[in-house]
């Protein structure tokens, strides 16, 4: 409470905002004049049909558009077949077999045990 007589006598209790009288009787008038004023009050308009035409051309333009690029890519990645990777890496004189030396190497470093090997084998077959 100290504070707040302490604030009292420095300040006063008075009211120090004012407003003209007979402000808030005209208020509302007084908003809707300058709103109307100003164009505020006007309708929005509303989206013709001709313009959503166009907006969803735009749209299935752009995803025929996409469309075509991810079959081309697709097309692109997946028209090599075996035969023509294994002709680009290997030259044709050279036979392409599987080497087993390093299998069990490889096998040993990712820590795959003959029980897991032979658990795999037994749910694929």
């Amino acid at each position: 409470m100290r504070e707040e007589d302490y604030i009292r006598k420095k300040c006063g209790s008075d009211n120090h905002f004012k407003v003209p009288e007979g402000y808030f009787e005209q208020f509302s008038t007084t908003l809707m004049q300058q709103l109307q004023k100003e164009g505020a009050m006007s309708t929005p308009k509303v989206a013709s049909t001709r313009s959503k035409l166009l907006t969803f051309s735009r749209y299935a333009a752009a995803a025929i558009v996409c469309g075509a690029l991810f079959a081309g890519t697709l097309f692109y990645f997946t028209s090599y077949t075996d035969e023509t990777i294994a002709q680009q890496v290997v030259p044709a004189e050279e036979s392409y077999s599987w080497d087993d030396t390093y299998t069990e190497d490889a096998l040993d470093y990712a820590m795959v045990s003959n029980h897991e090997i032979v658990q795999y084998l037994s749910e694929a077959y």
